[in-house]
């Protein structure tokens, strides 16, 4: 009886849609276009980031060459980008020492890390799992193919060809999915690391400014 009730249930599993490739073709397709708009939304945004950067790289050259701190602070409000809105939450806190000014940079660059990171993380995982995904549904249409030889005696071993090459084409689209994805991880994890690296010595230029005895001040 057990060994009955188990042939029921891979009996039940062979008749059933989930032994279909397709589904697995086209949830691979469904992360491709999602990848791809992930992509499109976060180069774009890294290259305005880079423009907004060289503006404030620009006031803080000012501010270094004996500029006012309030002023700058004013200026800073106007401007856009993560190195500016750090510098922005930070110098808030101006009249509490620049030891509290300095932490709540590294504050602000935790939170402006995190966001930048938003859909980065997804591409790393797409492109960790999508070839799995396509090598499952290669199982599964090498699993169909078995059975159609099985059912068609005459033609056997066209079916279970036939079958064998459809199948790999879910592990081909596995991969096509998964190389843009880790090649695009890859690339915006640097460019996030970049503008860390680009916020931190903005944030050390201006601390610089704020500890020197003759700062001028408004």
């Amino acid at each position: 009886m057990p060994h009955s009730g188990g042939n029921n249930i891979v009996e039940t599993f062979m008749e059933s849609n989930l032994l279909q490739a397709e589904w697995v073709l086209w949830f691979l397709l469904v992360l491709f276009v999602a990848c791809i708009i992930v992509m499109l939304v976060k180069f774009a945004w890294f290259g305005i980031n880079k423009v907004r950067a060289g503006k404030l790289q620009a006031r803080v050259g000012e501010l270094l060459a004996d500029g006012n701190v309030d002023t700058f602070r004013k200026d800073v409000e106007d401007l856009e980008g993560t190195e500016a809105w750090v510098l922005r939450h930070a110098l808030r806190y101006t009249e509490s020492g620049t030891d509290v000014v300095e932490t709540q940079m590294d504050v602000a660059m935790v939170s402006r890390k995190a966001r930048m990171e938003r859909g980065i993380v997804f591409l790393g995982t797409v492109g960790a799992n999508a070839p799995f995904v396509g090598l499952f549904g290669t199982v599964l249409g090498v699993i169909k193919a078995f059975r159609d030889m099985s059912l068609e005696s005459e033609a056997g071993a066209a079916a279970v060809m036939a079958g064998i090459s459809e199948a790999l084409v879910a592990t081909a689209v596995g991969l096509m999915v998964a190389i843009p994805a880790v090649v695009a991880y890859n690339y915006l994890s640097r460019q996030v690391k970049s503008v860390m690296s680009n916020s931190g010595s903005l944030n050390e230029q201006v601390l610089l400014r704020l500890r020197s005895p003759d700062a001028p001040s408004a």
